[in-house]
């Protein structure tokens, strides 16, 4: 297993790419903490995890918010001493045309999608640099790279500023052996990209050379390889999952 022993924090893992990824590293070794908003849900990816043999820990956390995240960070060090992995998926998304896009909206987005990843990032660092090991993983977005393609221009302003942090951070955290990467999933589908789209994908299959919309599992398998020692020579790489909607 190429995650055995390690423990790694997903979150928004209760639904989606998020939980698809704490199942993946589940199956590959890893203890896992669910972080989200929802409880609930937070509770029913943990028990998922627990059926397949690792540990699990859940709580509701609001990634937003620093003494949410503190105390997150706290009651896993407490629990299991260490933290290998960090995935950074939590967000949120909305379909509103800029020139509606009010300034409460705007800082929500920014607030959730870029400070939570900051935040977390930042409450896990210092225990990586002391193990001198780690990997961090975060969500960008292909609205990063383009401005956007169905949400608006405030989600895929986010979505760049992670794309650009997980440079940044991977140039300071490099030196201490910590890495960080990136992912930026296309269509994938969820419930996300159900409610943007209404269901109907016609318009984006056309412009997609695969010719189908991507599954979780497909974003959960590059998000162990970055996790793993299958990429240990790369750091500060956003890896596009998209069917070659776009390339670069």
């Amino acid at each position: 297993m190429k995650l055995k022993g390690e423990v790694a924090i997903v979150t928004g893992g209760g639904a989606g790419i998020g939980r698809a990824i704490a199942l993946a590293m589940a199956q590959e070794g890893a203890d896992v903490v669910i972080w989200d908003v929802n409880e609930a849900l937070a509770e029913e990816a943990a028990s998922a995890v627990r059926k397949s043999g690792r540990k699990s820990l859940a709580a509701k956390v609001d990634v937003s918010q620093s003494s949410e995240v503190k105390a997150g960070v706290q009651r896993v060090v407490k629990e299991w001493g260490r933290i290998d992995i960090l995935v950074n998926n939590a967000g949120i998304c909305e379909v509103t045309p800029v020139d509606q896009i009010e300034e409460k909206d705007w800082d929500r987005m920014f607030a959730v999608n870029v400070k939570g990843v900051f935040l977390c990032s930042k409450a896990v660092m210092g225990l990586m640099m002391k193990q001198k090991s780690g990997k961090i993983i975060n969500l960008g977005s292909l609205a990063g790279k383009v401005g956007g393609i169905a949400a608006g221009a405030h989600y895929a302003a986010t979505k760049a500023a992670v794309i650009c942090f997980t440079k940044s951070l991977a140039k300071f955290l490099g030196p201490h052996g910590v890495r960080v990467n990136g992912l930026a999933p296309g269509v994938i589908e969820t419930d996300m990209t159900r409610m943007i789209t209404g269901g109907d994908w016609k318009n984006f299959l056309a412009t997609i050379p695969l010719g189908r919309i991507g599954d979780v599992s497909e974003v959960a398998k590059v998000a162990v390889f970055l996790a793993s020692d299958d990429s240990s020579y790369l750091t500060g790489e956003i890896i596009d999952i998209n069917g070659g909607q776009f390339m670069d």
